[in-house]
């Protein structure tokens, strides 16, 4: 399998993939005469498991899912952060969305309701804020 279908099969962007192996958090990938990575049955078990997801009863040759976070490896943005939507509020034009992190933080956007509707964004759904680095402000 390409790197491309793994990603789609398991819901993880290609840099997710590239920095897991450069940090050694998984095994590399056998790689083709051009050089590209090449995953077989084993590999996407390892990642799986590595993932924590529960590998009897999958098949490689399942068919591949939309990725996590709508496929967004070519967006310029680097920084997409997975949550679950705790809250939608407002009932006009706008609307603010807050979307709670893993670890308790809460993010908070404002989108229009058309977007909202149109994402199926509710409360208890999943999904990925993305945020542009140069917009990011620090204090201390």
């Amino acid at each position: 399998m390409t790197r491309t279908a793994v990603c789609q099969l398991l819901g993880v962007s290609p840099k997710s993939l590239y920095l897991w192996e450069r940090d050694g958090l998984i095994a590399a990938p056998k790689r083709d005469r051009r050089g590209w990575r090449t995953y077989g049955p084993k590999d996407v078990a390892a990642l799986r498991k590595f993932l924590g997801a529960e590998a009897a009863g999958d098949s490689a040759a399942e068919a591949p899912r939309r990725p996590r976070g709508g496929g967004l490896e070519g967006l310029s943005a680097r920084n997409q952060i997975r949550g679950e939507v705790v809250a939608v509020r407002g009932d006009g034009v706008l609307c603010e969305i807050v979307l709670r992190l893993g670890d308790g933080q809460e993010i908070t956007s404002v989108i229009t309701r058309r977007s909202a509707d149109r994402l199926g964004l509710k409360r208890g759904v999943e999904a990925t804020a993305v945020i542009k680095s140069t917009e990011v402000m620090l204090f201390r």
